[in-house]
């Protein structure tokens, strides 16, 4: 308000820009209300407690199996070719749960243990159902290039919650707010990411896409 009353006691005082000056200040303070609107969502569904709990070898060889379950034939086939035996694929499988960043980022994303098995045991692999998400990502981004060139902060920020809600699909997530704030983070540090994205929807998508969710959460 402070800011509003500076314009308003200048003498080339301008009705339009206060308007403006307002409604900026207005959606900067929205935005870090979504943030702290998903931070409290989440301690209340005990989402992103950080309760880590290692993964045993039964639950690493019970990911692997059911991963297998979900692939077709001809998929195995072809990494088996690539791998050398099943068996090496499957221990290339396991060796992802010794990954010590690739693991902080689930636990970041799920929170606890018991939400990455639940989510990693619900995919099915069903590949109409992957594209049908697929293709709600690519009707996604087309909005926020849209948002991009007319300059319109509601349908971004209504870009934002609807690619929360696919991720929340694709990956059986209750909350996205981690998994997208570390997307726009490699938008914005991972150039060969950042290429495929604008190759795909147009120049600075993925630079815009980074500040849209940074936006949206107040970060």
């Amino acid at each position: 308000m402070n800011e509003i009353k500076k314009i308003m006691d200048t003498p080339d005082y301008d009705k339009e820009q206060v308007l403006l000056t307002q409604k900026i200040l207005l959606e900067q303070k929205r935005n870090r209300l979504n943030g702290i609107i998903e931070l409290i969502t989440d301690v209340m569904k005990g989402v992103n407690t950080m309760s880590f709990e290692a993964f045993s070898n039964e639950d690493v060889q019970k990911i692997v199996n059911h991963t297998l379950e979900c692939m077709s034939k001809d998929s195995i086939d072809e990494q088996v070719k690539k791998f050398g035996s099943l068996e090496k694929y499957k221990e290339y499988l396991s060796s992802g749960f010794t990954n010590e960043q690739a693991m902080a980022d689930l636990m970041k994303w799920y929170g606890s243990k018991e939400k990455i098995m639940e989510a990693i045991m619900q995919s099915t692999g069903d590949t109409k159902e992957i594209k049908q998400e697929q293709d709600e990502n690519t009707k996604i981004y087309r909005q926020f290039m849209s948002a991009k060139e007319s300059a319109d902060t509601d349908m971004e920020r209504a870009a934002v919650e609807l690619l929360a809600e696919n991720y929340k699909k694709m990956f059986v997530l209750d909350n996205a707010r981690n998994i997208l704030l570390d997307l726009a983070k490699e938008y914005l540090q991972n150039s060969k990411l950042a290429e495929a994205c604008d190759r795909q929807f147009g120049t600075g998508c993925s630079e815009y896409v980074a500040n849209a969710i940074m936006r949206y959460y107040g970060v």
